[in-house]
């Protein structure tokens, strides 16, 4: 036992040195010892500070040990009152205004985030989906959000570059060929003499007075002017050529949507290997660090909670599915590996049919605008939409199937997403490619077979482009339709049901859990529609925007009225970039169709601002030439081998370059994380050391360290007795040395 000092009578109740609260005399001298050490230290460093007096150095070491120390406000107080003040010392002007300025510019920026963050697009709609269905879920919908501004961008391209010039100029050009004649010939005008049902239709279906609006791509013609129009009009024309822009605008708007997914995929890369952790920390770091004690609202609170809650609940999941797949024996891998052939092969066959569904509905379509089955407008207008229907209950029947079949499968939960999200990919972009390859027998046929107009004789299609057009236009209305009625038909009655009605398998039922997969394909395919149909259907971003905005709404209240939490717990560390991933792969099947159609297909003679061209790109190369000959001799230079080869070789060694660089980093990273490891390692034996020697706790040990009974031992009464030596060096208390 240490000698505990005799307290003199009326001190009262000794106090901790470091942390200031009241100490018992039982067994507190013995168990305080090591921190009264430790207070003592500090003291002495303190001190050893002070004596520098009121250098920069010296004050910042003095207020991070005082801000560092394990002791209570009051103490530290104290401590500050006592080291930390000193007078400020007068400074120079231009020091003085550099140190004001930057303090007004950081209150500046930091006043105007807060004024940004107000004004952030559906930011409490998202902490509320966050705290409630956790981070996975809101990943979808900060996904939505992202596509919104996506389609924002899109439709300020082409009705800033494309629609307004049609509408402000446009009128003025005189159609002057036959094949024009015959296209206007062949729109249906029931709508102009009064029929208010015919109208209906043809908004519905994008035919009849629609195909002569700026919606559609017939409308737009090669030139504004006239030998009619006035001087202006002539100029506008000459400096502003229609068809040039409406190429580059299209071109525009894919480069733009390719470059923010680019940056958007590289942040969010950046973000997922900066919040990598390593597994020793990974529930330490999110019981202890997660918490913002900075709010003050309770429901703020509340939903943080939730979403602390959710992460560790998918951390635990993870972790015993992992355990379940490393015990697997060989045997049990067999068999898993055979059911996961025979389902991929099912998968395939299931693909296979519904591209068939789609090719023969679209067939009967194209069919029907030739030679009618039924005169019925009604009956044609359903005909009209069938490929458009046809796609959209595949769109969502199959999907259900894949979601069943990966269950099957045993992935985990992060991985099920995936495969259901590259298959469903896959369906929907076969299902878009299908329905080219079905329409080009009738775009594109050998000129036997096609008319003085180049219009072939199987499909009779005057203005393929507009035709093409009007089906991704009834695709989009289709696809609109079907979200907003499975919502309104089948979620929400499925909850009233549930809530009135106390049966089994309507309680079953009506318990529905968000598909992650299902509703981020939802949007993907609606961009896709997007990207392929704007050059078609210059207003379908426009239509692409309304309907996210309807979306996020919709499943929203959706989500928060008819929706349970997930039983099987998603991570979302990296879902946003694997969403991003998977629209890159859509984007890039969304370029194929349309290069081709620019590139290699005739377009037509009757309608559109390329009518007359060998192809779309040959507009380029006529406006290249019409350039002197430096800028002429410029362009075949860049197309030449000449330029080519020695620019791809150069590329080539940046991009090894930075895989060099970015392979060293990654060394260093894995280094330090050893390094990390090895520090906590350390600090864990360290503190379990000190535990074995802290008196009257379980699982002190005693040493011969500790010194013996015949000395009397008193702690320390001032710094300068922390060491007997005067410096850490010598006869440290906790030295082994005798």
């Amino acid at each position: 036992m240490y000698h505990q000092p005799d307290l003199a009578p009326g001190d009262g109740p000794e106090t901790d040195a470091l942390t200031g609260r009241p100490v018992t005399r039982q067994g507190t001298m013995g168990g305080t010892y090591s921190r009264q050490h430790c207070h003592n230290a500090i003291e002495f460093e303190l001190h050893k500070l002070d004596v520098q007096g009121d250098k920069e150095d010296a004050v910042e070491s003095r207020a991070k040990i005082i801000r560092e120390m394990p002791a209570t406000l009051h103490k530290k107080r104290e401590l500050r009152n006592q080291y930390g003040k000193r007078k400020v010392k007068a400074v120079s002007g231009w020091k003085s205004f550099k140190y004001n300025t930057a303090l007004k510019w950081k209150h500046f920026k930091e006043k105007l985030y807060d004024v940004v963050l107000t004004f952030e697009v559906w930011r409490a709609s998202l902490k509320e989906v966050e705290g409630k269905f956790g981070t996975a879920v809101v990943s979808y919908f900060v996904f939505l959000k992202w596509m919104l501004f996506l389609n924002i961008y899109i439709f300020v391209l082409m009705f800033g570059f494309v629609i307004i010039p049609q509408v402000i100029l446009g009128g003025g050009y005189i159609e002057s060929t036959t094949c024009e004649a015959e296209y206007t010939s062949s729109v249906d005008q029931q709508c102009n003499t009064g029929n208010t049902g015919q109208c209906i239709i043809d908004f519905i279906g994008g035919t009849g007075w629609m195909e002569q609006t700026a919606l559609f791509y017939g409308d737009y013609p090669p030139s504004f002017s006239n030998d009619n129009s006035t001087d202006i009009t002539v100029f506008l024309d000459n400096v502003y050529m229609l068809p040039l822009a409406y190429l580059l605008t299209s071109a525009g708007y894919f480069l733009l949507s390719l470059l923010l997914m680019v940056q958007y995929t590289a942040a969010g890369f950046k973000e997922s290997l900066g919040n990598t952790e390593d597994y020793h920390f990974k529930y330490c770091n999110k019981i202890f660090a997660a918490w913002d004690y900075s709010m003050t609202d309770e429901k703020n609170a509340y939903l943080k909670h939730r979403s602390i809650h959710y992460i560790l609940q998918t951390d635990l999941e993870e972790a015993r599915l992992k355990l379940l797949r490393a015990n697997r024996t060989t045997l049990k891998k067999c068999r898993l590996y055979l059911l996961r052939l025979i389902l991929n092969v099912v998968v395939l066959a299931i693909l296979g049919g519904a591209g068939y569904l789609i090719y023969y509905t679209t067939d009967l379509s194209v069919l029907h605008s030739n030679m009618p089955i039924t005169t019925n407008a009604v009956g044609s207008l359903l005909i009209g939409y069938l490929p458009s229907i046809t796609i959209t209950i595949l769109n969502g029947l199959v999907p259900m199937i894949f979601n069943v079949v990966v269950r099957f499968e045993d992935y985990s939960p992060q991985f099920e997403i995936s495969m259901t999200l590259v298959r469903t990919v896959f369906l929907r972009l076969a299902s878009l490619g299908v329905l080219f390859f079905s329409l080009f027998p009738q775009i594109s046929c050998s000129e036997t077979a096609e008319d003085t107009c180049g219009v072939c004789s199987a499909g009779d299609l005057k203005c393929w482009e507009t035709y093409i057009g009007q089906e991704f236009y009834k695709l989009s209305i289709t696809d609109f339709a079907a979200v907003v009625l499975v919502v309104l038909l089948w979620e929400f009655p499925r909850k009233i049901a549930a809530k009135y009605l106390h049966f089994g398998i309507v309680q079953t039922l009506g318990k529905m859990e968000f598909e992650i997969p299902k509703n981020v394909l939802a949007i993907v395919y609606s961009q896709a529609l997007c990207w392929i149909g704007s050059f078609y259907c210059p207003f379908l971003p426009a239509i692409s925007l309304v309907k996210c905005l309807v979306f996020f709404y919709l499943k929203k209240w959706s989500l928060l009225y008819n929706m349970v939490p997930s039983s099987r717990p998603f991570r979302a560390s990296r879902s946003g970039i694997f969403f991003m991933v998977i629209l890159l792969i859509t984007f890039m099947g969304c370029i194929i169709p349309v290069g081709y159609s620019i590139g290699a297909i005739e377009p037509s003679r009757g309608c559109g601002p390329f009518r007359g061209q060998v192809t779309m790109w040959a507009v380029i190369t006529t406006t290249i030439e019409q350039f002197n000959n430096f800028f002429e001799e410029v362009f075949k230079f860049i197309g030449s081998a000449a330029f080519v080869v020695p620019c791809i070789v150069v590329l080539l060694l940046i991009l090894y370059y930075y895989h060099a660089i970015a392979s060293a980093h990654n060394e260093l990273v894995n280094r330090l994380k050893e390094q990390l490891i090895m520090e906590g390692r350390d600090k864990h034996f360290l503190l379990t050391r000190l535990h074995e020697l802290e008196p009257n706790t379980k699982g002190h040990k005693k040493r011969h360290i500790l010194p013996q009974k015949s000395q009397k031992t008193h702690p320390p009464k001032h710094p300068s007795q922390a060491w007997s030596g005067g410096g850490p060096m010598d006869a440290h208390p906790f030295s082994t040395q005798s």
